[in-house]
């Protein structure tokens, strides 16, 4: 396990995470946010729905790819 630290609107949290998990959220919070600075309610909303669109994306890739699989 490995902390995550995060902070918000002066506020800072910390996450125990799997060592992997962890890695990667490292990794994502540091496109949209500064893990070493205050972040604003606002740039995490951004951060949060950005990766939302990400995923919303891939799960229409996804459905797109088990409808040519289904046409085979």
């Amino acid at each position: 396990m490995r902390e995550v630290t995060i902070q918000l609107e002066g506020k800072t949290y910390r996450f125990e995470l799997p060592d992997e998990f962890a890695h990667y959220m490292e990794q994502e919070l540091g496109r949209s946010l500064d893990r070493h600075s205050n972040n604003s309610a606002k740039r995490l909303l951004n951060a949060y729905l950005k990766k939302c669109y990400e995923c919303f994306m891939k799960e229409r890739e996804l459905e797109e790819l088990k409808k040519n699989c289904k046409g085979d």
